[in-house]
């Protein structure tokens, strides 16, 4: 069966034995590669007498994978140490070769944000990564297939998979969703695409101990697995992201009715994908059910591949729903990216309220959430083709600014005296370590502390007489405009522009200077407001044009 990732690639499946028993009862003697997992520490000493091959230690979820023989399974289920004892699994590539998929995603409104996925690693448990493809840059990664000591890839699957996550935006070939991720490739399938259940949770394990950000994973299997389910449950324990294909119908088997997906993605801890074809309907192959999370183009989908053999020119184009994972796997490392400060849960959450619903209203067994969407927007809250989000962008691009740990930046929302200083502080570059400072109300600890006590050093801010500064008070448009004035150094300027703004006011000639320079400006009615509160989005603006001349 295959699975699709969010990335151009081949469907990886666990082909399981339905009659496992039969098997067993036929050849009572074979040699068994099973895995054993334990209650509490991993204890060898349970196999002493017991003729056994080692090959994978699973410290993460304390499992060992060995080969003994098939009659001493009995001694190994009784002991009170051993918690499960679970046959290994064969795993195996299946795609067929048939290059859309940006579009409906709107990956080219996210690369307008400048969304990348830069910073973001991105494993891919596979048949390994061609080292010497022109069109793309490996991170680093490892193989866990007996017999080999390359993570190459010699087979072609893991390759198409990676270039559709991350295939380099050079001008050549074809270009990934998320072109600036890291990617690593943990190589788990032999050259004929097949290989063990072990090495898939052995490469697991390997991408939660190397902090990897998301694992893609095209794998399915029918069968329930409890080293599988686990050592994906201590990955998102630890954050990590995972994607899984839902499967495909293949050979004339169809998915019986009323089932639900493949594993591993059917487990609550993995974004399962189904594949969508180019009129945004369910593929006739794509396996649905209840625990679908997202759908993705994975049909005819044109990526990276192997350089060997009679393919020659690197590229290819494959179907199934391991091309259709990747496509959210880059997805989500765009939304990494994007909102670095958000939560997994908060980032999934972003995701759903995004995705085009395309099946029945809310969440289907058919379309999940909808098609996956790519984030276009520098916060969650913020549209790019509103008046002030090009100085945001600026702003945010230079480090200048920032939001909230939800990913919103609340535009409309008034800003605090220690806000503003702070983003000013920022941009002059002066020295914003946190420390203690002259006023009284502003703690040692304060996030804005060191730029205050810069500012102020500076003498571009003032307390009050009482020695304060009210840090948390929301600071007004005549303050902003003094405060601008005098820490970019804009010549006073004493003409009167606007009829509200006195003489009198100690924030005069900064309002009239500021006017001047076309650095800040009134409302239509001619007024300046100046005792009105600053928004975020007004702030940001004044703040880039007094940085940048092109704005104004």
């Amino acid at each position: 069966m295959k699975k699709v990732l969010f990335i151009l690639s081949f469907c990886i499946l666990l082909i399981v034995p339905l009659q496992v028993a039969a098997a067993d009862e036929a050849e009572p003697l074979m040699n068994q590669r099973v895995i054993v997992g334990f209650h509490h520490e991993i204890d060898l000493s349970i196999l002493e007498g017991i003729p056994f091959e080692m090959h994978h230690q699973y410290d993460e979820i304390k499992a060992i994978s060995i080969t003994i023989p098939y009659s001493s399974l009995v001694l190994l289920k009784e002991n009170p140490k051993v918690a499960w004892v679970e046959r290994d699994q064969i795993v195996k590539t299946n795609g067929q070769v048939v290059d859309w998929g940006h579009e409906p995603v709107g990956v080219a409104q996210s690369r307008k944000a400048y969304f990348t996925g830069e910073g973001v690693k991105v494993a891919v448990i596979d048949t390994g990564i061609s080292m010497n493809h022109p069109d793309l840059a490996i991170a680093g990664g490892v193989t866990f297939v007996e017999n080999t000591t390359s993570y190459n890839d010699d087979n072609g699957h893991g390759t198409h998979v990676a270039g559709i996550i991350g295939a380099k935006d050079n001008d050549i070939g074809v270009v990934g969703v998320a072109p600036d991720a890291e990617l690593y490739a943990i190589k788990v399938l032999a050259k004929d695409g097949e290989g063990n259940q072990t090495d898939v949770i052995a490469g697991i394990e390997w991408a939660i101990q190397h902090d990897i950000d998301i694992i893609n994973l095209s794998i399915t299997s029918p069968i329930d697995s409890i080293t599988l389910r686990k050592v994906l449950e201590r990955a998102d324990e630890q954050g990590i992201i995972v994607t899984a294909a839902s499967g495909n119908e293949e050979n004339g088997i169809r998915q019986p009715i009323g089932s639900d997906i493949m594993f591993p993605a059917r487990y609550p801890t993995v974004i399962a994908v189904g594949s969508i074809n180019k009129q945004l309907h369910k593929s006739a192959f794509s396996y649905f059910g209840p625990s679908l999370d997202y759908t993705a183009p994975g049909e005819d989908i044109y990526s990276t591949y192997i350089i060997e053999g009679e393919q020659k020119t690197g590229y290819t184009s494959m179907s199934g729903t391991s091309m259709a994972t990747p496509y959210v796997t880059g997805t989500i490392a765009l939304y990494k990216q994007a909102y670095p400060t958000l939560t997994m849960h908060q980032l999934k959450k972003a995701m759903q309220q995004k995705a085009i619903d395309l099946g029945e209203k809310g969440k289907d067994p058919y379309y999940g959430y909808g098609l996956i969407q790519s984030p276009t927007t520098l916060f969650l809250d913020v549209k790019n083709d509103v008046w002030y989000s090009s100085y945001m962008q600026y702003l945010l691009e230079a480090g200048f600014i920032s939001g909230y740990l939800d990913g919103t930046f609340k535009p409309n929302g008034y800003i605090t005296r220690e806000e503003a200083v702070t983003m000013i502080g920022r941009a002059l570059h002066l020295d914003g370590e946190e420390r203690r400072t002259d006023f009284t109300d502003v703690k040692p600890d304060s996030f804005g502390s060191g730029y205050i006590a810069a500012a102020s050093e500076q003498g571009f801010i003032n307390g009050y007489p009482n020695q304060t500064f009210e840090p948390k008070s929301l600071i007004n448009r005549g303050d902003v405009a003094l405060v601008i004035q005098q820490a970019f150094h804009i010549p006073q300027a004493t003409k009167q522009i606007f009829q509200d703004v006195k003489r009198e006011k100690y924030y005069f000639e900064a309002v009239n200077a500021l006017s001047g320079s076309k650095i800040i400006g009134g409302y239509p009615d001619g007024n300046f407001s100046p005792e009105q509160k600053i928004t975020r989005a007004e702030f940001s603006i004044v703040l880039a044009k007094a940085l940048n001349e092109s704005f104004r």
